[in-house]
Parts: C-alpha cells; structure tokens; sequence
C-alpha cells in the first residue's frame, strides 16, 4: 500500500460510513484489515474493522481518506487533522466543496467530493462522484468503492447541490410517499402490515420497471391509468392538488440549504 499502513480510512464512523465500509468489505474489494475508522467513543463501529478516537493517527496512515462527518463538525476538527498525508481526500460531506475542504486541510488539491445516499446499506445506492483534477488511479479507486454499495456517476461539482436534491435527500421523499401509501391503505381498510408491505413491494417494482424499460414516466404512468378506471381518478386528485408543485418546490428548497451550508 505504498509505504500506508491502511489501504482506506475514515473520519467519522456514522451510518454512511458503516454502509460503505460494509460494501468494500461484501464485495472483497478490500479486507477489514486494510481499513480504520475515527469516532468520539472509539468504539468499533464495524465487525473486525479497527476504530480510534486518533484523527490524526488515521491522517497520517492511510493511503485514501473519506470525511464522513456533518459539516459543521468538520470546521470544528480540521485543524486537528492535520497533516494529512493521504494520496487523496475523499468528501461525503453535503454542502461544502471540494476547495474548501483542500483549503481547512491545507492540500493542494486532491480531494474527490462524492455525494452517496441511504440506500447504499443495501447495495443500492446512487452516488454522484465530482469531476475532478486528481489522478486517474484515485478516481479508479474511489470509483470501485461507491460502485460496491450501488452505481455512481460523474457529475460536475457546480452541479453538486441539484444532486443533493435529487438522490442525496431523495431516499427521505420516497419513505414519505410509501408511509403515505401505507396510511391511505389502514385508512381504505387494510392493516398496517399488510399496507406497507404493498406499498413497498409497488414501489420497488415500480423503480425495476422504470429503470428496464425504455419508455418515457409519462408512457408508464399512462399505461397504468386506463380511462375511466380506478388509477386515473388517484393521478388526476394528485394532479389537481398540485403535488408536482410541491414535490418540485420541497427539492428547490432543499438545494437551497446545500447551498447556505457550504456558505456557513
């Protein structure tokens, strides 16, 4: 590992990082052995993967680095990071761009910023990886990493807040959508089980359906919606209270505030 200690390391041992720790790990991309990981308690986060409360220790041993901390905490430790002698940075953070992440860290350069989601726990994950000015084999390396917990793609990083909007918080508006589902089915006389194990089950579907076929939303939504049938008179209530509207301006102000933290 060149002269590193740990193949991959990271600050902060929260949910993402654990999902992401989990991934290279199931995929055989990496053993627990390359990798540590820094939390406040120290406590082992991951079965089998080291843990410290040493930033700097991390810093200073591992070939990659991932800042997986909120990012207000971040402002608060960086110094504390310092020096950091890793070949590349790699940033989850939300808001906060890859030059001033470069600059709290004092590096020129060489930091990817990525934006994963939630579902990366289960494999499914849909990351965003920053255009960017680092080498090749760190951005082959970063690539392999989010690949194992779902599918990436390169997006440029003025473009980073829309992706936070989009799949960054999106996981949040499908849970609302399906504890509405469920809701409506209690409501219309089903359990609560029963309820949101279809409301589920419809919308993974629906999502396998959307991604295999080669139709455009509008074709699937209307080849559900059989004139005069049931389907339509639920589209037609959505399209009349204007939930379109509020779907689009609820993702307007979330991109609004990605912008205000990487302001603050």
């Amino acid at each position: 590992m060149n002269g590193y200690k740990y193949k991959l390391g990271f600050i902060g041992a929260g949910n993402m990082a654990k999902a992401i720790v989990g991934g290279v790990l199931s995929s055989g991309m990496l053993a627990a052995s390359d990798l540590i990981m820094s939390n406040k308690s120290g406590a082992q986060a991951v079965a089998g993967v080291e843990c410290t409360t040493d930033n700097a220790y991390v810093c200073a041993n591992c070939e990659y680095l991932v800042i997986a901390v909120k990012p207000q905490i971040f402002r608060q430790i960086a110094p504390s990071l310092r020096p950091v002698k890793a070949a590349a940075v790699i940033s989850i953070m939300a808001g906060i761009r890859s030059e001033a992440v470069a600059s709290a860290l004092a590096l020129c350069g060489n930091v990817i910023r990525v934006m994963p989601n939630t579902p990366s726990k289960v494999g499914m994950g849909a990351t965003a990886i920053a255009e960017n000015n680092c080498s090749g084999e760190a951005n082959a390396f970063c690539r392999k990493v989010f690949d194992s917990v779902g599918s990436t793609v390169y997006v440029p990083e003025k473009d980073f807040d829309a992706v936070t909007c989009v799949s960054g918080s999106g996981p949040a508006y499908v849970f609302y959508f399906i504890k509405a589902m469920t809701e409506g089915g209690e409501e219309n006389g089903l359990s609560y089980d029963v309820a949101r194990k279809l409301a589920v089950a419809t919308v993974a579907g629906a999502c396998k359906l959307a991604e295999k076929s080669d139709d455009t939303l509008d074709k699937l939504i209307s080849d559900v919606c059989s004139k005069g049938g049931t389907t339509i008179q639920a589209v037609d209530t959505f399209r009349s209270r204007g939930l379109d509207r509020i779907v689009k301006d609820g993702m307007t102000a979330c991109r609004i505030r990605s912008e205000e933290l990487g302001r603050e």
